[in-house]
């Protein structure tokens, strides 16, 4: 009895190590995913009636801006997160097909809107153009993509 008592035990850690073994997955077994990622920090903000003009830095180190109407609220989410973000303000862009589909901008707990950084005034005739383009086409664009052109930066003492 003890003999078949045993045999049984054995064949149960046996089989029970072979059911909850870990599957490795290497990264070259991971389904390729249709989406490109990419995290920008923001450098300042324009807040108004029409939505948000995001300023952020590219991939190259290069200002540009994000246009977030209000009309198209269901394209972009809003996070202020309480503590994991040690006050950066940046934003998450999922792109698919050279489309943006979702925007996921986290805010610092609080904004100080006495730096030159962060505006709530009203936009210019030339952001309104843009805001309007942005709502006619019903897809969040970047400002390469709506026509506009990125702002030239000089170094200070720069004669030209």
């Amino acid at each position: 009895m003890k003999k078949v008592i045993m045999i049984l035990l054995l064949i149960f850690i046996l089989s029970a190590g072979l059911l909850f073994a870990q599957h490795v997955v290497r990264l070259g077994d991971l389904p390729v995913s249709d989406y490109t990622i990419n995290v920008f920090q923001i450098i300042g903000f324009q807040e108004s009636t029409e939505g948000y003009k995001l300023v952020y830095l590219d991939n190259n180190y290069e200002i540009k801006y994000l246009y977030l109407p209000k009309k198209l609220r269901d394209k972009y989410r809003i996070y202020r997160p309480q503590n994991n973000t040690h006050n950066q303000n940046f934003i998450v862009v999922w792109q698919k097909d050279g489309k943006i589909k979702r925007v996921e901008w986290f805010l610092p707990q609080k904004i100080n809107y006495k730096l030159p950084n962060y505006s709530v005034k009203p936009f210019s005739e030339e952001d309104k153009e843009k805001f309007a383009a942005i709502e006619k086409s019903g897809e969040l664009l970047f400002t390469e993509q709506i026509g506009g052109t990125a702002p030239s930066i000089r170094a200070p003492g720069g004669g030209e």
